[in-house]
């Protein structure tokens, strides 16, 4: 009988939006989109950032496993709204599956420019066995490891140490912006938190160094990190030191700038397409 349930509830492998299948979309692109739309999810269920970067990792941390993971009839849409409403259980911050579910019909819908679904009573039910079926299977592939992201408390902190209390603005929120776009790229999975943060930061000051809006604050806070690394010991605090991931900060430097890349290779197909 529990096999027979398990049957019904696995989604058929005809399923729409399989997983990078049906998609027919490059790695990067699958990434880009489906962060993004969990991104625009998490806002229009007023999740806050970490909950939503959360739900992020679990889906980008899912796809580097997945196409080994030995599963059927994966639904990358179904996926996404599954680490949606695990995030939103693991933080505490529950939304109820039926409003998850209605939020990413909504938004796939208007991207399409379609009119948002009504799910009737039967559908839902059907909808919710596939989303449940999504959540085990995204729970095994990553061994149940479940932690939420500490990477925006780590920003913080580090901003608040490089760039002062209230003082800077501009790059602070740069950097925030540019962790936002890393969970729309496997880089929040492969990388550490804490180097990530740092990277960000680092990456804004560089980027603002070349805005004429943001070049006298990125210059202070330059000069701020110049004089706190001078000082013994404080390097490898900040997480910048050879013995404490520095040398790694360059690499992760370019995956961010990866995800912008994609955005550039999107726009140039679709130009082609239009063309």
């Amino acid at each position: 009988m529990a096999a027979a349930c398990s049957a019904q509830r696995r989604p058929s492998p005809q399923s729409p939006a399989r997983l990078c299948e049906e998609e027919g979309l490059p790695d990067g692109l699958l990434r880009r989109r489906f962060g993004s739309l969990i991104w625009r999810v998490g806002a229009d269920l007023q999740m806050s950032p970490t909950g939503t970067a959360t739900a992020a990792l679990y889906f980008q941390r899912f796809l580097l496993v997945a196409p080994s993971s030995g599963e059927e009839g994966f639904s990358t849409l179904r996926a996404a709204m599954s680490c949606v409403w695990l995030a939103s259980k693991t933080l505490e911050e529950p939304q109820r599956l039926r409003d998850v579910a209605n939020a990413f019909l909504a938004l796939e819908a208007r991207s399409a420019g379609r009119g948002a679904p009504v799910l009737e009573m039967e559908a839902y039910w059907a909808l919710r066995d596939e989303v449940v079926w999504h959540e085990q299977v995204v729970l095994r592939a990553m061994a149940f490891d479940a932690e939420p992201t500490p990477a925006y408390a780590l920003l913080a902190e580090l901003g608040q140490v490089l760039c002062g209390a209230g003082e800077a603005r501009g790059v602070p929120a740069l950097a925030w912006a540019l962790l936002n776009d890393a969970f729309c790229s496997e880089a929040c999975a492969v990388w550490p938190p804490a180097p990530l943060a740092a990277a960000c930061l680092l990456l804004a000051v560089e980027l603002g160094r070349r805005a004429p809006w943001l070049r006298g604050e990125a210059e202070r806070v330059r000069g701020r990190l110049a004089r706190l690394c001078r000082e013994p010991g404080l390097e490898d605090f900040l997480g910048l030191g050879a013995s404490s991931g520095g040398p790694d900060l360059e690499d992760i430097c370019r995956d961010l700038l990866a995800v912008y890349e994609v955005d550039a290779v999107s726009a140039t197909s679709c130009s082609a397409v239009i063309g």
